[in-house]
């Protein structure tokens, strides 16, 4: 397929990012020192986590409202949307006036609910995917006559989504690679038809979910699969667009696929290192660069933390297994005897292993140990694997049983 029959052109970015130029933020991009050291590349992140919405999706959703006649703004616009797309579409027609009706999957974050009704629209709850809401939102479209703003399958959108690639190209070392989370497609077509024309030479790398590989699927002519829940559910997409696809299958050089745990680890790193938040959809980059690290060493390489609208509850449970996966905090089965005194005593000697105590609980009835005796799981703060063997080494000399529990 020739660029001519794709759906958008470097000139349709370069002509978005006119548009939108003052009305979005011009997100920094910086080199990480310690994630370059940890995963033997150069690695560069562009932080569009920093928008005012936390999302890319501004860019797309502003360059397709600019676009309406004045007829349309008038009458409104709808768009069905897992939030990134739905806050931004809620944020910018408030802005320029313009009346939104969002369709959001009742799966949705309860954050990024939330945050979309902060602007005002009519927010409708429906579906328990993005897939289960788009059907409804297309009803209203034509029941209501407004002007659909679809997240991503619309070639104004997709431009819009481009103008980041102009952006890091502009303002740091031209990427060997770039890894760019793919939902419906708009995001990594508007970036790899910028790379394509001005940075042949950088390699483009899209990046799903295993529980939802749509556009992997696609591109190898297989039809879609479908996992669970995923914590990227800004990607959480059945498959890529009518306008997306012929790009994707043009101009990306390759697809992975990263686990949950991957995704899991990516958030907490980013966290940790960077001190940035970015959602289970704007921390896949990494997880990809940590899944595939031999692909990646020695190369530079730009990761898109694309989102940041994590639910704190997810991200408070996130910090927890991500502290239990570290041995950063660990349950200890300790056998003691079921006598007074012997609970005090074996704390005594935890704190004096530098082990601190987050939760205690007793064993008696399910414990298996002798009917004198009680087990007590000890959830304890721990600096990682090596003061855990020390702790049970401790506990086995001062003549207690204790053992390390998993899950």
């Amino acid at each position: 397929m020739t660029d001519s029959e794709l759906a958008i052109s470097l000139a349709d970015v370069e002509t978005a990012a006119r548009l939108i130029e003052g009305q979005i933020v011009h997100t920094p991009i910086l080199r990480s020192r310690t994630l370059s050291q940890i995963t033997g590349a150069d690695v560069w992140l562009k932080f569009e986590n920093h928008q005012f919405t936390a999302s890319f999706k501004e860019r797309g959703a502003l360059n397709r409202l600019l676009a309406l006649s004045a007829s349309q703004r008038e009458k409104g616009v709808v768009t069905m949307s897992a939030g990134n797309h739905a806050q931004a579409v809620a944020y910018h027609a408030k802005r320029l006036g313009i009346p939104a009706t969002i369709v959001m999957p009742r799966s949705t974050p309860n954050a990024k609910v939330d945050q979309t009704r902060v602007f005002g629209p009519e927010v409708i709850l429906q579906g328990l995917v993005f897939d289960e809401s788009k059907q409804l939102a297309m009803d209203l479209a034509q029941e209501r006559d407004l002007t659909m703003i679809h997240p991503y399958d619309d070639p104004a959108v997709m431009a819009g989504q481009g103008t980041l690639a102009l952006e890091l190209l502009a303002d740091a070392p031209r990427p060997e690679a770039i890894l760019v989370p793919i939902g419906g497609g708009g995001l990594i077509s508007g970036v790899a038809t910028v790379m394509t024309a001005l940075a042949p030479e950088t390699e483009v790398i899209g990046v799903q979910a295993e529980r939802y590989p749509g556009a992997y699927r696609a591109i190898k002519g297989e039809s879609p699969e479908l996992g669970a829940f995923t914590i990227a559910e800004g990607i959480a997409v059945k498959a890529p667009g009518e306008f997306t696809l012929p790009i994707i299958r043009d101009k990306v050089d390759d697809i992975l696929l990263v686990s949950e745990s991957d995704l899991e680890r990516a958030v907490l790193m980013l966290l940790e290192i960077e001190k940035t938040v970015a959602e289970g959809a704007g921390a896949a980059g990494l997880a990809a660069l940590l899944a595939y690290p031999d692909r990646f060493r020695g190369r530079r390489v730009t990761l898109l933390l694309c989102g940041g609208n994590l639910d704190l509850m997810v991200l408070s449970s996130l910090i927890l297994r991500g502290l239990v996966r570290s041995h950063r905090l660990v349950r200890v089965r300790v056998e003691i005897p079921d006598l007074p005194g012997a609970l005090g005593e074996v704390c005594r000697l935890l704190g004096e292993l530098d082990s601190n105590i987050i939760d205690i609980q007793h064993q008696r009835a399910f414990s298996g140990s002798s009917v004198r005796a009680t087990g007590v799981d000890f959830v304890l703060q721990m600096r990682g694997a090596e003061q855990i063997e020390q702790v049970l080494d401790s506990l086995a000399r001062k003549g207690y049983r204790a053992r390390l529990v998993e899950g």
